[in-house]
């Protein structure tokens, strides 16, 4: 492909370089808490990979981000922006290398080893570019003044370069669907002291965990919780819709459950062939579907591997790999057994959850008002919901690259362990308004077998402390996250 075909091209994508506004599609005037975080690594020379399912936000991000460079008078010249996947550049047979010689030669104007300033690079799609890791790997060893920031859609691409030709040289934040919290801020429900109000309910929780009082916690608990009442209401509508449709951005204004469950199969169609079936080779993908299908209609439910393989017609190892799969493209998540011996946690079942409310239900051929009436259904959307809230608090108290949430079957089964500070903290979800009296003996008697300095108890509207157990309604718990 010629040079001047190349820059044809990229001046579509970049329109800023002629002093035009980024289209209003590709991007948002609201901002999720992940732009906040990949903003503050542009300064640095290391690597910003962005992953997580498609269709989840991460072009619309990287829009902001260079909105927001060309807010602070960064030379618009200074920043590319280029879709991997573009069609006429892949077309016309244009490699990485081509396209940046002709961006540096004919908009930049400069060779790259006389650059003087930070020249920013935005590579979205990375896992369509063809050893993509060896590519970047070599241009960062180079030294020059480049800011590359990547996107993918799933870790199943982006996993192996991180782990192997990028060890060392990148930062990568997954990008999830919005959390509760997220979606009232975008409903402008939320007063604007809302995130630093939440740091002080994560600061005096730890506080707690550290030193077994709990009084400081329970007071700054009540004191968040008097703050975000006056808009229960409104609040507890928008928890009936996101138990619905979940938190994916393009449903946030869709009124229609019909149009939203057939978004939500086509999305599921779209990973698997993209990410799962073209990366592995499966040669019958229907068996992975009927797979997923299963798993969301019995989340949060204990897999029996022997039983499962049995069902679908598959090997027992076959059966792992696409759990693997359908785990590195975001889909679901497993909950292990709690035990300080991994011997025993790899001997008890693990349980599943589909991570998203609206996939799940989707999925399920179940997304509409009627769920809310429906206990069982309810229960395990909630029991999800809860869990991906957990994994995402855990990450935001404690970050690592492993955000794991266990679960407690010894006789008596508690919903979820969340291991904080190295002490075990038990949550049981209940989304009822009376509980059963066992529900707090099973917490109490964890809570002295393990030395835990609290439980909690996730409720449809009950607010009140027993003793180190803290009874709160699921709405308020998904605004500490």
């Amino acid at each position: 492909m010629e040079e001047l075909e190349i820059v044809k091209v990229l001046n579509r994508y970049n329109p800023w370089w002629d002093n035009k506004p980024i289209p209003e599609s590709k991007t948002s005037p609201f901002k999720r808490g992940d732009f906040y975080t990949v903003n503050s690594t542009l300064n640095r020379r290391e690597i910003a990979s962005i992953v997580g399912p498609r269709r989840v936000g991460k072009t619309i991000l990287i829009h902001q981000l260079i909105q927001e460079l060309l807010d602070n008078k960064i030379d618009p010249r200074r920043v590319l922006y280029l879709s991997v996947g573009e069609i006429d550049l892949n077309r016309g047979g244009a490699e990485l290398k081509h396209i940046l010689e002709a961006y540096f030669k004919y908009i930049v104007k400069k060779p790259f080893d006389e650059l003087e300033e930070t020249h920013y690079l935005f590579l979205d799609e990375i896992q369509e570019l063809k050893d993509w890791e060896k590519i970047l790997k070599n241009w960062y060893d180079l030294g020059y003044k480049l800011k590359f920031v990547i996107s993918g859609s799933s870790s199943i691409w982006i996993s192996k370069g991180t782990e192997e030709s990028l060890l060392g040289r990148i930062k990568t934040s997954i990008m999830m669907p919005l959390k509760f919290s997220e979606v009232l801020r975008y409903r402008q429900i939320l007063p604007d002291s809302f995130s630093e109000e939440r740091k002080k309910v994560h600061g005096t929780f730890i506080q707690a965990i550290e030193t077994g009082n709990l009084t400081g916690f329970r007071k700054e608990l009540e004191r968040f919780a008097s703050i975000v009442t006056p808009k229960r209401e409104t609040i507890e509508i928008e928890l009936n819709r996101y138990l619905i449709v979940g938190g994916y951005p393009e449903f946030l204004e869709e009124k229609n459950y019909t149009k939203i469950a057939e978004s939500v199969r086509d999305k599921i169609k779209l990973i698997f062939f993209k990410d799962i079936v073209r990366y592995f080779k499966i040669r019958n993908p229907a068996v992975l579907e009927d797979l997923f299908k299963l798993l969301a209609k019995t989340s949060g439910s204990s897999i029996n591997l022997v039983k499962t393989a049995q069902t679908l017609d598959i090997q027992r190892p076959t059966l792992k790999d696409y759990l693997k799969y359908l785990t590195k493209a975001y889909l679901i998540k497993s909950s292990e057994f709690y035990s300080q011996s991994r011997k025993t946690r790899i001997r008890k079942q693990n349980k599943i959850y589909v991570l998203d409310a609206g996939i799940r239900n989707g999925i399920s051929d179940y997304l509409d008002d009627a769920l809310l009436n429906d206990e069982t259904e309810i229960g395990m959307i909630v029991q999800g919901v809860t869990f991906d809230h957990l994994s995402r608090l855990k990450f935001n108290l404690e970050p690592g690259p492993e955000t794991d949430i266990f679960y407690w079957n010894n006789k008596k089964e508690i919903d979820f362990i969340m291991e904080v500070k190295r002490k075990a903290i038990p949550i049981e979800a209940k989304y009822r308004s009376k509980l059963p009296e066992t529900t707090i003996n099973e917490i109490d008697e964890f809570m002295k077998e393990k030395k835990s300095p609290m439980g909690f108890v996730i409720t449809k509207d009950l607010f009140r402390t027993e003793g180190k157990i803290i009874k709160l309604p699921l709405w308020l718990f998904l605004l500490i996250v």
